[in-house]
């Protein structure tokens, strides 16, 4: 649960930053990844700077001003950010780049960033007034068409520090997609002389057309239809509502270096992929907390194809570019199998999620099911963002406290999102951080499966040593 620290936050009025130049007047086709229901949504991010020192770049510079003015900068390369989705035939999204803009905010907040650092175990979230921080965070499904594809605030905090705190339409971009766009804004508050941004930004949804005629060549049980999903797939007006969100408590368990070893001990190889264990873990101690040993239950995870799959996507690439990886068991079984039987299927799924074709395979699946949504039903989606650094990015303040998604509770589903993020606690100790969004009689019992599971693999460790 958030801590309960009061604070004030005031605000401006909400201003639409255009392209700071003309850019392109024209409709853009979205991909079928990008487009699927099961990504209409947002994603929202924050990070927290420290007041500067009279080394940094910028030390007299407003960071309301500077970043203002480098988004503006921004867009002129990521223009189709400052336009809408539109409909098109069929159900298909399309982008207007019409340049009507994205929304920004200022504020000033009455409180210290140490004063955040101080509360509930350090700057993680669920943070402190989280509404404040980010005012026009979206929740579920709404505004994704004809409305604004980012909305950006910055609050100053009374230390001289700042908050910048945002939530992209996930439609337009990726994780990875946010995290260049928001590095491109951070070289221009750097170097506001520089003529473009490091990595140029590329459209390159032509790669991602479906073949003709569509071949479906591998299952996808991540879009399942079962006899109790919440969602008629043909029906695509069901939605959760922001309260249905809200209701959840959110959660965050930092799991140490240590933690992960003990976890990859049970898998019988260190030398597997540490996000295997990772993933089995939390996919076991949810199961535990939540379901029957009768039921079945699915983990989700993407994986990016950008560096995997054919054709290539060009360097730049800022759309979605992930497939969903799908392992499935019965719940029973799950959790009274040892961790290396979840890690197995894990393993398992990747493989094949990883061959060349099996991202065609999916495009195509989605152009003959296009309403088709992620199956719920038992389901539980681990997004991995523990390798893209966003807590390094530097806006002229140096590296921030704390820079990573701003919240659990993504998705379209409640409870249904968990977000791995690398992460260093206050402590100076590094690892992971997943963001988990339950019921609040849940959690306490979810966090003590997830600490059981990482104590057996210290007691295995230990009898291993011993013999």
């Amino acid at each position: 649960m958030a801590p309960m620290l009061k604070f004030t936050v005031q605000l401006s009025k909400p201003e639409l930053i255009r392209p700071e130049k003309p850019t392109p007047r024209e409709f853009k086709y979205l991909s079928n990844i990008d487009d699927q229901k099961g990504l209409r949504n947002h994603i929202p991010f924050v990070h927290f700077y420290p007041p500067s020192t009279a080394s940094s770049q910028t030390h007299d510079q407003d960071p309301v001003g500077l970043i203002k003015q480098a988004l503006a900068r921004a867009l002129v390369y990521y223009y189709p950010v400052a336009g809408r989705l539109r409909h098109a035939d069929k159900g298909k999204l399309v982008v207007d780049c019409c340049g009507e803009g994205v929304i920004f905010r200022e504020g000033n907040a009455d409180i210290k960033l140490a004063q955040l650092r101080e509360a509930d175990g350090g700057l993680k979230p669920p943070f402190p007034q989280w509404e404040s921080l980010l005012v026009d965070d979206l929740w579920g499904s709404v505004l994704v068409t004809d409305s604004p594809l980012l909305r950006m605030q910055v609050t100053r905090l009374a230390c001289g520090g700042f908050v910048l705190a945002y939530t992209l339409n996930h439609c337009i971009c990726d994780a990875y997609g946010a995290y260049i766009l928001i590095k491109a804004i951070s070289e221009f508050c750097l170097n506001p002389t520089q003529a473009a941004p490091s990595l140029l930004p590329a459209w390159g949804r032509q790669a991602l057309h479906p073949r003709s005629p569509p071949t479906i060549s591998y299952p996808h049980h991540e879009y399942d239809v079962t006899s109790s999903s919440p969602h008629d797939p043909e029906d695509p007006t069901v939605a959760y509502t922001e309260t249905d969100f809200k209701s959840l408590a959110q959660t965050s368990v930092f799991l140490s270096q240590a933690d992960i070893s003990s976890l990859k001990n049970q898998t019988y190889s260190q030398k597997s992929p540490a996000f295997h264990a990772i993933a089995g873990c939390l996919w076991r101690a949810r199961t535990r907390t939540l379901m029957s040993p009768q039921s079945t239950t699915r983990l989700l995870f993407p994986i990016d194809t950008r560096f995997r799959s054919t054709p290539s996507l060009p360097e730049g690439y800022y759309g979605s570019a992930v497939v969903f990886a799908c392992a499935i068991a019965k719940a029973g079984e799950l959790v009274d199998s040892p961790l290396h039987y979840a890690s197995n299927l894990i393993s398992q799924v990747k493989k094949v999620v990883t061959e060349i074709e099996y991202r065609a395979s999916m495009l195509d699946f989605i152009e003959m099911n296009r309403r088709r949504e992620f199956v719920a039903d038992g389901g539980f989606a681990v997004s991995d963002m523990s390798k893209l650094r966003f807590v390094e990015l530097d806006f002229g303040w140096g590296k921030g406290g704390y820079g990573g998604p701003g919240r659990a509770g993504t998705g379209l589903v409640p409870g249904m999102v968990t977000s791995v993020i690398g992460h260093k606690n206050e402590e100076g100790v590094e690892g992971v951080l997943a963001l988990v969004s339950l019921r609040a009689e849940y959690v306490e019992k979810f966090r003590k499966e997830v600490r059981k599971e990482i104590d057996c693999g210290n007691s295995y460790a230990k009898h291993i040593s011993a013999l």
